[in-house]
């Protein structure tokens, strides 16, 4: 069962020892997005990789308004519009071995070739856009 709280786009509030809201906001420039949505037991399974690694996380996108998710053409059932969904890169690790570390612990799993979808949806799917 997610674990989803609001908070206020744009107003930093720690989540986890390495993690704060504001790296989960909307990259929209709407003015009308105002609030990031986020599970946080999302954000406590990245924690846990982050701290067993001792490397930082890079989030390139997380919470996404449905406007947003609109405009760039993403799928309209997003996990990230849910606010349980993340995508990933970890400095000197493949984004394959990303995914490999990534595979039992979160029930979403997404190969791209630069980064990692990873979500906590609630039931196991997998998949992999890479571009051979």
């Amino acid at each position: 069962m997610a674990n989803i709280k609001r908070y206020k786009k744009g107003v930093r509030t720690k989540l986890s020892d390495n993690f704060s809201s504001t790296e989960f906001d909307c990259n929209c420039h709407d003015p009308e997005c105002q609030w990031t949505y986020i599970d946080v037991d999302h954000v406590e399974k990245l924690q846990k990789i982050r701290t067993e690694l001792k490397k930082p996380i890079h989030i390139n996108s997380a919470y996404r308004c449905p406007k947003h998710n609109e405009d760039i053409g993403s799928a309209s059932n997003s996990r990230h519009v849910a606010g349980d969904a993340t995508d990933i890169v970890i400095s000197g690790l493949t984004s394959d071995e990303v995914a490999d570390m990534c595979e039992d612990k979160f029930d979403g799993l997404g190969r791209y070739n630069t980064f990692t979808h990873v979500d906590s949806r609630g039931y196991k799917s997998r998949w992999d856009f890479r571009k051979k």
